[in-house]
């Protein structure tokens, strides 16, 4: 896997909701792309800016977001909560 060392920072894009919350917008990405059977939904965010700006170009185009407004919000305090350890599982 060819991703950060450490994630110390995370980025998103967050949309209001029509019923006022906060989400992050996703895009359905075809399954042979990352490698799965089907299809998935690919949450618009990221650990760094490169792989954002990627997003940014898709968030510009996106039809469903028409008439919104996105904001790029930056996460950078990194509390580890949990650690859910299958290392011992077989994968076969």
């Amino acid at each position: 896997m060819k991703g950060q060392l450490r994630i110390d920072t995370m980025y998103a894009f967050i949309v209001l909701d029509i019923d006022g919350t906060e989400g992050v917008p996703a895009m359905v990405v075809p399954g042979e792309v990352l490698g799965l059977h089907g299809p998935t939904l690919l949450p618009m965010m990221g650990a760094d800016l490169a792989r954002i700006d990627g997003l940014r170009a898709y968030i510009q185009r996106d039809p469903m977001l028409r008439g919104k407004k996105i904001t790029l919000a930056k996460f950078s305090v990194r509390e580890n909560l949990d650690v859910i350890d299958r290392t011992g599982e077989n994968v076969g």
